[in-house]
């Protein structure tokens, strides 16, 4: 994840994943919703690279709990959210996000949007690679 221009972990994931390795912390809060929005792109319909130090998606339409969590390979962890068929009807979702139990930004991902229709249930997987 962290090679891709269009993918970030945030700054308060690693410092809490430098201050758990190092002892100072003894347990980081669990990611349990990924945040959905659309303001990945500018007006001209490019990616925004998003950056570390984003606290919030640019602009929030709506956070979904986390289905189930795989590991397709050791270092990754893959969450799965459903947004559901009535949900951000009508929206073109171009940025996600990682949310740990106390709301904070874990990772960041833009892309190009995607529409969602009002009859569509989304199913979303975001990797999380160490």
């Amino acid at each position: 994840m962290p090679t891709e221009t269009n993918v970030v972990i945030t700054n308060l994931r690693r410092e809490r994943l430098c201050k758990i390795t190092s002892g100072e912390l003894e347990k980081i809060p669990a990611i349990t919703h990924v945040a959905f929005g659309d303001g990945g792109v500018g007006e001209d319909g490019a990616v925004i690279p998003p950056t570390g130090s984003q606290t919030a998606l640019n602009h929030e339409l709506g956070r979904y709990p986390v289905d189930s969590v795989t590991y397709p390979v050791a270092t990754t962890a893959r969450y799965t959210v459903t947004i559901p068929a009535n949900a951000l009807a009508g929206t073109q979702i171009s940025e996600a996000a990682l949310v740990d139990a106390d709301g904070g930004l874990c990772a960041i991902r833009n892309m190009l949007p995607k529409g969602k229709d009002a009859d569509v249930t989304f199913t979303f997987t975001f990797d999380d690679e160490f």
